[in-house]
């Protein structure tokens, strides 16, 4: 029979034991790595007509590659709507490389210290990996922002002087971009225009019907900053905000689902 000066001592000893952690042995991920894919195509009316609008700065369009970034990684595109020079018509891209993900390289359930020590090595590779990426992602975006937007998107001048808003020539290369390989691979893709969608493709300042025509794949959402007419959208779902303050307001809590 137990001393019952013993008891406290049983006691707590059998508390702690039922409190103390138990030992993790599975891959400990020293950060969550998001892994959604993400493709945003953005339509930028620079033109003079579309004054209705707040004009994109260089602080908006880092917040709007931030939602890759904060989600995984992707592409960030865009377009100029108006009238851009020959050399300014393409589409300016940006590449967010995805992080590495962490996995468990243990082969039992009860590890040994030295298995435990290879697992600590290899998460410690995978976390070195991920600040170079993080840091080549980064400097690509900084040099996004100050050369090409910067330069040939906010610094934009219509093509000889001619300030016209040709959305269907916007639409035609969204639509390129939306057929290249792959493109079905993305987790979202996230087609934005921040125009009026007020279409003066002439010198007169005529306006005329939009004639081409979106084509979506199965993974895109259509975001809308602006528009006034959207029958052209017709059949299609849309996400419309009045201006861009209900749009990032929108995408400051965006989660890839």
């Amino acid at each position: 029979m137990l001393s019952k000066s013993f008891l406290p001592i049983i006691l707590l000893l059998f508390i702690f034991s039922c409190d103390s952690p138990k030992p993790n042995h599975n891959a400990i991920a020293e950060e969550e790595i998001p892994e959604c894919k993400i493709m945003i195509v953005l339509g930028d009316d620079r033109s003079g007509s579309s004054e209705s609008i707040q004009k994109l700065n260089k602080e908006d369009y880092k917040t709007i590659v931030d939602v890759i970034n904060e989600n995984g990684s992707g592409y960030f595109t865009s377009t100029i709507i108006g009238n851009p020079a020959p050399n300014s018509k393409e589409i300016f891209r940006l590449k967010v490389s995805a992080l590495k993900p962490y996995k468990n390289i243990l082969t039992s359930e009860h590890p040994t210290l030295s298995e435990q020590a290879k697992q600590k090595k290899y998460n410690d590779k995978i976390k070195a990996k991920n600040e170079k990426i993080k840091k080549k992602n980064a400097s690509k975006l900084n040099s996004f922002l100050s050369k090409t937007v910067q330069n040939s998107i906010l610094g934009y001048k219509p093509y000889k002087g001619n300030d016209i808003t040709n959305i269907n020539l916007a639409f035609e290369h969204i639509n390129k971009l939306l057929k290249e390989p792959k493109v079905e691979d993305y987790d979202k893709v996230m087609v934005v225009l921040f125009t009026d969608g007020v279409n003066e493709p002439r010198r007169s300042g005529k306006i005329e019907k939009i004639k081409a025509k979106l084509a979506l794949p199965d993974n895109a959402e259509l975001f809308l900053i602006g528009w006034k007419d959207t029958s052209i959208f017709e059949g299609i779902e849309l996400n419309e905000f009045e201006g861009k303050e209900g749009f990032f307001s929108y995408i400051e809590d965006f989660d890839c689902i």
